[in-house]
Parts: C-alpha cells; sequence; structure tokens
C-alpha cells in the first residue's frame, strides 16, 4: 500500500485502499486517539466556561499543558467548530486565500526556526477584516503566538489533563471495548496524544491500550526524575561556580528592580577540555538563577536546512530572538571554538566575515540584549575569534579544569545517586584522576550495568572496574613498560620541581596508556629552564632504557608526544627564543606542520637540536640511575595501585633517599 493512497477524513479516521482503488474488504478504520483525545479536552474547556460550540466566531487562544498537544489541538478545531480551517505554518501574508466564515489556526510547540512575527500580525489582521475567524494554540501562548492574535482575543481556554474516566472513555473508543482500569491522577497528568498515539497497538484492548499508557508516562518520569543540577552539584568547577552565584544574586536583584541591566555581566567563555561539564554548567547556571536556557551552536545553524550562508545566519538570529522573549534567560553557545578567527583562513574569509560579524552583533545587542546572559564554551580558546573575546562581549574567560581528586570523588557521588550510599570513594577518585566529569557519569552507568547483569547491588569493586576498564587492560608487559614510563617522568618531576607533581597513573584511555599530570610554575626562559623541561619530557623513554634495557616507540607519535614536545621545544629555542649563539637571528616560531620540514631542510638546525636533546638524555640517564632504588620502588607501586599521588610519590623518593 503507498502513502498516496492514505486519506484522514474529518474525524482523524484512516481510509486504506488497494493500489489499484478497489476497497479493501471490511477494512478496519484506524481512530486517532491522539485527536480524540484533544478534542474532548477542549470540549471540557469549552464546557467549564459555558461557551457553546455552535456559536464560537473572532478569537480564540487555547493554552495547552505541553507542547505534545498542539497539532492535534489544531487538528481537533475542526471537529469542534464545524468549518474548515487553514493552519498557517510558514506562509505569508497573501499566500493564503483567505474564505470567509473559515478558520485561521495559528499554532506554535516552540519547534520551529523562522518565527515571523510582522508577516504572522499582518495574517491575523488581514484574516479578522475579511471575515475569517482566527484560533492560536500553544503551550506558552504569550511568548510564541503573533502579540496582535493575543491582543485581540474574545476567549482564552487553558486545557487540563483528563481524568481517570475521560480517559477510559477515550480507550474504550479507540478499541471498541470496556474496562475498569483506573489510572492515578498523576499518570492521567502525564498521559498527553502523543503518549496515546504511541500505546495504539492492533487488535489490543482497552485495558492493554491504558497499561501502555501508563507504562510510557512511568519510563518518561523516571527519565525526568532525575532533579537538574544546580550549581552547588558541580564540584571541581569553583571559578566558574563563584561566577554562577554572583550572576544568580544579581538577576534575582535585576528582577527586582533593584539592579540595572547595565551592572551586571553580560556573559562569559568558559575554556576547557572535553567532558569537564561546560554544558552542565550551563544547565545548572539556568537552574539556580531561575531563568530559561536556550542552546546554540556553530553546527547547529550550519545544519539549518541547506546550510547556506543565509539559512546559517536566519537561525541564529532565530536563536537569540527566543533568548531575547524569554529574558532574562540564559544563552549557551557551545563549540565557540568553531568561530575560526577571520584572519586564519583566507579560502573562506568572507564566510566567516559574515557569520563572525553577525555573531559580534547579536553579542553587542544592537537589537537588544537586555536580560539574555550569554554563556560561550570552547574546548580551544586559543582558537576563537579575539573580537568575541573583547570588552563588552564575552570578556570574561572562566578556565574549567580537569577534576582533581576530591572533585571526582563528588561528581561521582552525584552520578552514583543513592548507589554505594555511604561507601567511601577515595580510592576510585584516585584511579579516576586524569578522568573528567564525562567519565564519571560513563563510569557510574557502566557499574549499574555490571550490577544489573549480576542481579545484586552495586558495589564498590564495580565502580573500580569500570574506571579501570577491565576486559580491555592491556597485557602484563605492556603494563610495566607503561609503570616504568610514567615512573621516570615522575621521578625527574620531583627531583627537579618539588610539589608540582599532581599524580601519576597508568589507568588506560582512549589517549594513551598512563599519564603524569603536573602544575609547572612558570618562569624565566633561561638555559637552564630550557634544559630542566627537555629532561622532563625524556624521562619516559629514558626510564625504559635505564631499567628494561631497550626503548619502545611510546615516547613518539604526533607533536604533542613526549619526543614531539623536546623536538618542538629545542627547536624553537634556537629559532625564535634568542637560546642560540650562532646565528643569532630570529627565525620563526615553528608549529607542527613545518618543523619537520624545517629540520629536514637545514640539517645545520637540526644538528644543534639534536645536541640539545641528547645532553638532555644523558643527563636524566644518569639522574635516574642515581636514584635507580626510587625508579624501582614508584615502578611497583604503579603497578600494584595504577594511580599515585604527587605526595605519595614525594614520600617514595624521600624514603628511599634516606635509606
Amino acid at each position: 500500500m503507498s502513502a498516496d493512497h492514505d486519506a484522514v477524513d474529518e474525524d482523524g479516521l484512516v481510509d486504506n485502499d488497494f493500489p489499484d482503488g478497489e476497497p479493501v474488504p471490511e477494512a478496519p478504520r484506524a481512530v486517532d486517539p491522539a485527536r480524540i483525545v484533544a478534542r474532548l479536552a477542549v470540549q471540557c474547556a469549552l464546557a467549564e466556561q459555558g461557551v457553546d460550540a455552535d456559536a464560537l466566531v473572532g478569537v480564540v487562544v487555547i493554552e495547552v499543558p505541553s507542547p505534545d498537544w498542539v497539532s492535534p489541538v489544531s487538528m481537533a478545531w475542526r471537529d469542534i467548530a464545524k468549518v474548515p480551517t487553514k493552519r498557517t505554518s510558514s506562509s505569508r501574508t497573501g499566500d493564503i486565500e483567505v474564505r470567509p466564515g473559515e478558520w485561521m489556526v495559528f499554532d506554535a510547540d516552540g519547534s520551529g526556526s523562522r518565527h515571523r512575527p510582522k508577516y504572522e500580525n499582518e495574517q491575523v489582521a488581514e484574516s479578522l477584516w475579511q471575515g475569517q475567524s482566527v484560533l492560536g494554540v500553544s503551550h506558552a501562548p504569550d511568548r510564541l503566538l503573533p502579540a496582535d492574535l493575543l491582543r485581540a482575543a474574545d476567549l482564552r481556554l487553558v486545557l487540563m489533563p483528563l481524568n481517570a474516566e475521560d480517559l477510559m472513555g477515550v480507550a474504550q473508543s479507540v478499541t471498541s471495548s470496556t474496562t475498569d482500569l483506573t489510572l492515578a491522577v498523576e499518570v492521567c497528568a502525564a498521559v498527553s496524544p502523543v503518549v496515546l498515539r504511541l500505546a495504539r497497538r492492533s487488535g489490543q484492548s482497552a485495558e492493554d491500550f491504558l497499561r501502555r499508557a501508563e507504562a510510557i508516562v512511568a519510563r518518561a518520569t523516571s527519565r525526568a526524575s532525575r532533579p537538574t543540577p544546580t550549581l552547588d552539584d558541580l564540584p571541581g568547577m569553583d571559578a566558574a561556580v563563584a561566577w554562577g552565584h554572583d550572576l544568580a544574586r544579581d538577576l534575582a536583584a535585576y528582577g527586582a528592580g533593584r539592579l540595572s541591566w547595565a551592572d551586571i555581566d553580560r556573559g562569559c567563555l568558559l575554556a576547557g577540555p572535553p567532558g569537564t561539564g561546560k554544558t552542565t554548567f550551563a544547565r545548572a547556571l539556568a537552574a539556580t538563577c531561575g531563568v530559561p536556557l536556550v542552546v546554540g551552536s556553530y553546527s547547529m545553524w550550519q545544519a539549518s536546512r541547506d546550510g547556506h550562508l543565509g539559512d546559517l545566519l536566519k537561525a541564529m538570529a532565530a536563536t537569540f530572538d527566543e533568548a531575547r522573549k524569554a529574558a532574562p534567560s540564559i544563552l549557551f553557545i557551545d563549540e565557540l571554538d568553531s568561530f575560526y578567527s577571520r584572519t586564519a583562513d583566507s579560502r573562506h574569509r568572507d564566510w566567516w566575515a559574515s557569520v563572525v560579524g553577525a555573531l559580534l552583533e547579536h553579542l553587542d545587542g544592537v537589537g537588544g540584549r537586555e536580560g539574555v546572559v550569554v554563556v560561550g564554551a570552547t574546548n580551544h580558546p586559543e582558537m576563537v575569534d579575539p573580537a568575541i573575546t573583547r570588552s563588552g562581549r564575552l570578556d570574561r574567560i572562566i578556565a574549567v579544569p580537569l577534576p582533581d581528586q576530591r572533585a571526582l570523588a563528588g561528581i561521582l557521588r552525584v552520578h552514583l545517586g543513592d548507589d554505594l550510599a555511604g561507601v567511601d570513594l577515595t580510592r576510585a577518585a584516585l584511579l579516576a584522576l586524569g578522568g573528567t566529569g564525562a567519565d564519571c557519569e560513563r563510569w557510574a552507568r557502566g557499574a549499574r550495568r555490571r550490577a544489573r547483569k549480576a542481579g545484586r547491588p552495586m558495589t564498590l569493586d564495580d565502580l573500580l572496574a569500570e574506571i579501570r576498564g577491565a576486559g580491555q587492560m592491556s597485557p602484563v608487559g605492556a603494563r610495566r613498560i607503561a609503570a616504568v614510563h610514567e615512573a621516570g617522568h615522575a621521578l625527574m618531576q620531583v627531583l627537579e620541581q618539588p610539589g608540582t607533581l599532581q599524580h601519576v597513573s597508568i589507568r588506560e584511555d582512549d589517549q594513551s596508556g598512563g599519564h603524569t599530570a603536573v602544575d609547572t610554575p612558570s618562569g624565566d626562559v633561561t638555559e637552564a629552564w630550557l634544559s630542566m623541561h627537555l629532561r622532563r619530557f625524556l624521562a619516559g623513554r629514558a626510564a625504559e632504557e635505564v631499567v628494561l634495557g631497550q626503548v619502545t616507540g611510546g615516547s613518539g607519535g604526533p607533536i604533542h608526544s613526549d619526543l614531539g614536545r623536546a623536538t618542538w621545544l629545542a627547536a624553537n629555542a634556537e629559532t625564535a627564543m634568542g637560546m642560540s649563539a650562532r646565528p643569532l637571528l630570529w627565525l620563526g616560531l615553528w608549529n607542527e606542520r613545518d618543523l619537520a620540514t624545517l629540520l629536514m631542510n637545514r640539517p645545520d638546525l637540526a644538528r644543534r637540536v639534536e645536541t640539545r636533546l641528547n645532553a638532555a638524555y644523558e643527563e636524566v640517564c644518569r639522574r635516574l640511575r642515581e636514584h635507580r632504588p626510587a625508579l624501582d620502588s614508584l615502578e611497583a607501586g604503579l603497578l600494584e595501585r595504577e594511580v599515585l599521588t604527587g605526595t605519595e610519590v614525594e614520600a617514595i623518593v624521600l624514603t628511599e633517599r634516606k635509606a
């Protein structure tokens, strides 16, 4: 059967014909439960106000419980008004034929990206003076319906959820069977027309129909029951949380008329690695401030329609317009590093000039931005067009770092909820060092799955297994190589800069088989500073040679590998930092793409870089041999515990020194 042969009649019924036009013998007629429940809800609202449905004319506004009700109610209206209706959709004035006696229907569920108030207001006026009646349907009519429609309204109805008796009647109408099943009040309140469509099955009984609706509501309620986080639920984001609390107080004062909009921060830029909770912060900020959250991004706007420049700019404008209508509000713009600097790519300079220019106009509030706080997010702040972060725009940049052990324990507790209540998560947080908030959520979800599969409550071992990535762990030999490598990095860090090692781990992730986290203070770029950093970078490879008698490729790879960073630093010391005695020239700061070509074409420079690297490597090998007992103890500790804190590493080194 082709879709071309399906027709919906005025009762919400589907007529089924064979492709050749012959009718199906005694074909069942499918009743649309959404249209039935919508019609019943409207009739109840009319009866509540004592309005005769047969006498309906003029302008009617219907406020529905949720967006799911909008389309079914507008479809059911012609059953109630008993005259033809036309939906405006996205038509402009003059595109719709106006026929006196008909109803012009404006419905808005908030999903459209092309709200055009000018044309809609003109359509309302044209429909009325030519003898049409007008209906507006929305879950948020004051925000989404044309202003002139609201001003001209003769009747305003608020639809209430149906009760258990009403839903029993709907079930009987849909299934042609009876039932005594009575749904709970809270379930009835959550039943929408869409839920009833999803609950419909061929040949089912009225009881089965209601049971399915009840189950759908239960699943949706379970997902929605998780409370929206507030700023107090975000451990490890101290700077961002402090700013957010200040903003919440200011917005409260602004709403009460005690503070001018000019005295409120207009936004900020969150900068940090992926998975550190920037999007979660935006949700928590809106919840704490008690204002709506509107979300946009370059990829979202670029995906609008055909992705042409005009479509992108219209979608961007629509998002800002939505935020203005909801003001005071939080507008969260993700992926701000997608807005490349207009000088970075000459091939597409015109495109980016238009895109970034439009964004700057919206940020400046040329069209009015009072009450809209813009929060941007980026993984790479250095790639964001500098004009976006100038004063008056997103001029406050807040770093969102990887969480420390204390923060990881708090984040795990948030995502675990009631699971592992009362269990000390210190061990899990230590093992999780280097992970993000998103990782914590994934680990908690995986731990629940393990416990569910085993048919028992969750245990700490379930969580630890998820953090370790059990089942994907490297063989024993590979783990020992990782332990030796990271022990070398950790030992040299403690020897070179005591107090700067945060932790060292051989927990595997998508990036590597281990990592060493440091908090290295900035300092003057001297020969001593340069040599120290070269030794730090090369310590992992040197430890492999000292302990294992051979080296692996773990120090090599892309530019951010140990050898890559060491080579980059040594080369730029010679070409850009003034560390070369001959020639005393500035030859430029070289990037990953051009550095290899430079060294291959300049053998004299390559020899000077190699000399620096060899000197640093020989020195780090000497120092690791000198502290071999500490190196062996660190290796053993990592193999046993997988993660060691900086304090633990320093204690091990101090003990070996005293021995």
